[in-house]
């Protein structure tokens, strides 16, 4: 019975922005509505929409994150990173530090959420970080490197 009501996650970034900004324009436009309706004064609705802006800022950060993310390919040989290739031989170990998933809002019984990982590949002549967004791109990721760090 509880596996019909649990909620899916949903995590297309298009998602993630329409659910952010569609929330901030909704409750935004609220306030300014009722300053149109002259229920409240134009310096309480200035002050409302100041504070509900700073207590959502965290959200945009999301989007900013969204815009600014690192591009990841795997090829036959080698795994790009931002332009950057990284033959498979070079890389020694990895580790991963996985963030707190947050959700973004819910629609039709789906949660939309933001995942994201930091990857640290540890090479032979140093060491690479990259940001992974998406629980199935970060779960495949660590997948395909601990099989290929048991095949070496």
């Amino acid at each position: 019975m509880k596996d019909k009501f649990k909620p899916t996650t949903e995590e297309s970034p298009i998602m993630i922005i329409l659910g952010i900004t569609v929330f901030y324009v909704l409750i935004a436009g609220f306030i300014f509505y009722l300053y149109l309706l002259h229920r409240i004064t134009l310096l309480p609705c200035i002050i409302a929409i100041l504070i509900f802006t700073g207590i959502y800022f965290p959200r945009f950060l999301i989007i900013n994150k969204l815009k600014n993310k690192d591009e990841i390919k795997i090829l036959d040989d080698s795994i790009l990173i931002n332009n950057c290739t990284i033959p498979f031989f070079e890389i020694k170990d990895f580790r991963t530090e996985d963030k707190k998933p947050q959700v973004v809002f819910f629609m039709s019984n789906k949660m939309v959420v933001f995942a994201q990982s930091k990857f640290y590949l540890r090479l032979a002549s140093g060491q690479v970080e990259f940001n992974v967004i998406g629980t199935e791109k970060i779960k495949l990721l660590k997948e395909f490197l601990t099989q290929l760090l048991g095949k070496i």
